[in-house]
C-alpha cells in the first residue's frame, strides 16, 4: 500500500463509555477527526483519477485491455478500457485477461471472477453492480473515512476505514493509537471499474498476514459494514456517517454498535 495512506489507518480499541482508549491515542471523535480528517482530504485529492495511458497498438499483446479514455480511444481495438485503481494497485488486465472476457455478459464475468479467487487464502472477492459502486464512490468523496465496530471475544473493537479512490483500507483504531504513521493496514479492498460499462465492478480484498489480525470471516463482516453505510439509504445509518464528519459531538458509538451488523 502506498506510504501516503499508511498513517491514516490503524488498529482497534475497546469501547469505554463514549471515549476511545487514551494515552498515546485519541480520547474522542472530535480529537480523532482533528488529527485525521485534514490528512484524509489531502490524501483523497492526491488519489484523484487521472487520464489512463493509451494501450499498445498491438492488439494481440498479452495486455490488450488498456484503452485510453482520451479522444483517440475510438481508434483503438474493441478491447475493454482499463483504468488503474490508483493508490499503487495493478489494473485489472494484470489479473484477468480482458480480451477473453470482453464479449461475455456480466453474469459470466462474475462467475469467472469469483471462481478465480475461490481457493486463494486470505482473500475475499465480490461482483458489485455498477450503480451500487457509483453510489458508494460518490458518497465516499463526501465522507472518506468512518469507524466500524466488530465483535472481538466478549467485547467490541473499532476499525478505522479510509477510501483512497478505488481502494478502501482498514486498520484497527488501537493500531493508529499505538503506531501512528507506522500503522499497518489489516485489510485492503480494491475495486476494478474497467468493466463498469458491462454493469459490474470487480472487487478483490486482501487480508494482511504480516501479522494476521483479521480472519477472512471478519474481513467479510467489515466489507458488509462498509456497504451498510456507503450504499444503504437507511436514515439513521446515514445520519451517523454525517455526524462523524460534520457533527462529531453528536456521534454515538453505542448507536453505531446497535445499528451495525458486526458479528463475524
Amino acid at each position: 500500500m502506498a506510504s501516503a495512506f499508511r498513517s491514516l489507518f490503524t488498529a482497534s480499541s475497546r469501547l469505554s463509555s463514549q471515549k476511545f482508549v487514551s494515552g498515546e491515542g485519541v480520547a474522542s471523535v472530535e480529537e480523532l477527526k482533528a488529527k485525521l480528517l485534514p490528512q484524509t482530504q489531502t490524501a483523497f485529492k492526491k488519489a484523484a483519477p487521472q487520464e489512463p495511458n493509451e494501450s499498445s497498438t498491438n492488439a494481440t499483446a498479452a495486455t490488450t485491455g488498456k484503452v485510453s479514455e482520451s479522444s483517440n480511444a475510438t481508434a483503438k481495438s474493441a478491447a475493454p478500457k482499463t483504468v488503474a485503481p490508483e493508490s499503487g494497485s495493478h489494473s485489472l488486465d494484470k489479473i484477468l485477461k480482458l480480451d477473453l472476457v470482453k464479449d461475455l455478459d456480466a453474469e459470466s464475468i462474475g462467475k469467472i471472477w469469483i471462481q478465480k479467487h475461490l481457493d486463494q487464502e486470505d482473500t475475499i472477492s465480490a461482483v458489485v453492480p455498477a450503480d451500487t459502486y457509483k453510489k458508494m464512490l460518490s458518497r465516499s468523496k463526501e465522507y472518506p473515512m468512518f469507524l466500524l465496530p466488530l465483535t472481538h471475544g466478549d467485547g467490541v473493537e473499532f476499525y478505522l476505514m479510509q477510501f483512497a479512490f478505488h481502494q478502501v483500507i482498514f486498520t484497527s483504531l488501537l493500531e493508529y493509537q499505538t503506531h501512528r504513521e507506522n500503522a499497518r493496514p489489516f485489510l485492503t479492498l480494491t475495486h476494478y471499474p474497467e468493466l463498469i460499462d458491462k454493469g459490474v465492478v470487480l472487487m478483490h480484498g486482501m487480508v494482511s498476514t504480516d501479522p494476521r489480525m483479521l480472519t477472512v470471516d471478519q474481513a467479510q463482516v467489515l466489507t458488509f459494514g462498509l456497504q451498510q453505510y456507503y450504499v444503504s439509504d437507511h436514515k439513521e445509518k446515514l445520519q451517523l456517517l454525517q455526524d462523524f464528519h460534520k457533527r462529531p459531538e453528536k456521534f454515538s458509538h453505542e448507536r453505531l454498535i446497535e445499528l451495525t451488523e458486526i458479528s463475524g
